[in-house]
Order: structure tokens, then C-alpha cells, then sequence
């Protein structure tokens, strides 16, 4: 049987794992689903149609599963869906989608959702991403083992690739290619590969070094954007160098930062 504090309000259409506990003033509403070993903590708020992944935990203050903020919005029953072993800290609001795409906002598993982030409606993460004190709007993808450091500003509909990094203070509105850092408060302007990233997830000399030369051609504006498509197939194909090919290929909302 699940720990349910007395002054903690379960909507009777709720599911709640026998392993889960809900603390004191916490409140889950209408057809949710509570995973095994969740902990939803004191005045934490999962409002409706949320689904919580095994494991993961909510901070005290957590407000989770509230309808997007957008005009076209009529109550329909979107979906927020939370993966396993997340942790989602205090003051730290993630809405429901609205039903311009799937009608379900998604976070990978092992996600850090530091306080004060927001996440809007539609977002896409992957797994192990982490994301610091940011208000990351409506329709952004983040992939996995990709940073958000503080305070950073994202257009909507940006794509972050695998294993980038958002420096603090960053405005970003184009889409950040996986293994790069993105950092400029004016406009976001590629600084380099994630190395430290890079060394940190076991990726190997020679792919970091076949990067390097990737993330060359790339940014040479001598070339143009097709130019630089072909002459990445020259490298090395690594799992690497295939993936950030494959990011440069495929279609944008909002066009590729190459600068």
C-alpha cells in the first residue's frame, strides 16, 4: 500500500504504485499515473493526465502536469509524461502538451530539473539531460546528455543536439549541432566541442579528434551549407561523426547555428 500523508489529496481516478509516497500537502490529480518507488514531496502539485516513471522523485513545491500556456488551448486531455529516476526540484513547472503535434510532452529518463527551470509545452528530452535555473519554451528538443546551464534563453522550436552544452546567459535560436558548447549572450555562436562532455561519456580520442575536423568543415563559411554536407562524408564515419552528420541533415524549424 502506497504512503499517502492524511492531508495529501489523490484523485480517486489516479494510480498510485503500492511503493510510492506522497508527502504531506502534495496533491495528484485526475488520471495520473504514480510509477513504483515515485516520491512526490510536501505542496507538490501533479495536476492531471501525468504519467511519473519508477523511481523518479519531486522536490517539495514541484508543479507538474498543468495545461500549456497557450491561447488555443480549449482543456483537452493532453498528456505530460515523466521518465524513470528523474528528479525534478522545487519551484520547478513542467506543463501537458497542447494538440499542435502528439499531444504529449516528454522527459527522458535519469533527467536533473533544477529549481526555478521551466519546462513548456511539447518539449522533448531525452535521457541524462540536465537543466539548470532555464525557461525552456514550447516545441524545444533536447537530446540525450545534453546541459542547459542557467539562465539561458531558447527560442521555441530549437533542437539541442546529443551531448551539447548551453552555457549560462546564452541566447539560442538556432538549433545547437550534438557534441558542441553554444555560448554567447548576444546570439548564440558555436565555441567548440563539449570535450569535457565528451571525455566524461567514455568517447574515444580518435572520434573527439574526427569532431574537431567535422566541426571544422561545418563552420568554414567558405563552403556552403550542402558543400559542408558532402565533404563530412569524406571523414571517418564513426558513431559520432554519423550522428552530427545526421543532425546537420535532417530538417529545422529554426536553422542550424554555424558560426
Amino acid at each position: 500500500m502506497a504512503f499517502i500523508h492524511p492531508s495529501a489529496e489523490v484523485d480517486k481516478t489516479a494510480q498510485i504504485a503500492d511503493s510510492a509516497e506522497i508527502a504531506r500537502g502534495a496533491y495528484v490529480g485526475p488520471h495520473c499515473v504514480i510509477g513504483e518507488n515515485v516520491k512526490i514531496g510536501m505542496n507538490a502539485i501533479v495536476e492531471c493526465h501525468t504519467e511519473i516513471g519508477d523511481g523518479t522523485i519531486l522536490a517539495p513545491n514541484a508543479h507538474i502536469g498543468g495545461a500549456p500556456q497557450d491561447y488555443s488551448f480549449k482543456n483537452e486531455d493532453t498528456k505530460l509524461i515523466i521518465g524513470k529516476n528523474c528528479v525534478i526540484r522545487e519551484f520547478a513547472p513542467i506543463h501537458r502538451a497542447t494538440t499542435k503535434e502528439d499531444w504529449k510532452t516528454e522527459i527522458g529518463d535519469n533527467c536533473l530539473i533544477m529549481a526555478l527551470s521551466h519546462i513548456g509545452h511539447d518539449c522533448k528530452f531525452g535521457n541524462n539531460v540536465i537543466l539548470v535555473a532555464s525557461m525552456i519554451p514550447g516545441h524545444i528538443h533536447v537530446d540525450d546528455y545534453a546541459l542547459i546551464s542557467g539562465y539561458a534563453a531558447l527560442h521555441q522550436g530549437v533542437h539541442i543536439g546529443t551531448m551539447a552544452m548551453v552555457s549560462g546567459m546564452s541566447r539560442i535560436s538556432l538549433d545547437v549541432p550534438p557534441y558542441c558548447i553554444a555560448a554567447d549572450a548576444i546570439k548564440g555562436r558555436i565555441a567548440g566541442l563539449n570535450v569535457v562532455g565528451l571525455k566524461r561519456r567514455g568517447v574515444s580520442a580518435e572520434a573527439r579528434m574526427e569532431l574537431s575536423r567535422a566541426l571544422k568543415i561545418f563552420l568554414n563559411r567558405s563552403y556552403s551549407l550542402d558543400e559542408a554536407k558532402e565533404r563530412l562524408k569524406d571523414l571517418n564515419q564513426l558513431d559520432e561523426v554519423v550522428k552530427f552528420r545526421e543532425f546537420i541533415e535532417a530538417s529545422s524549424r529554426r536553422g542550424i547555428t554555424r558560426v
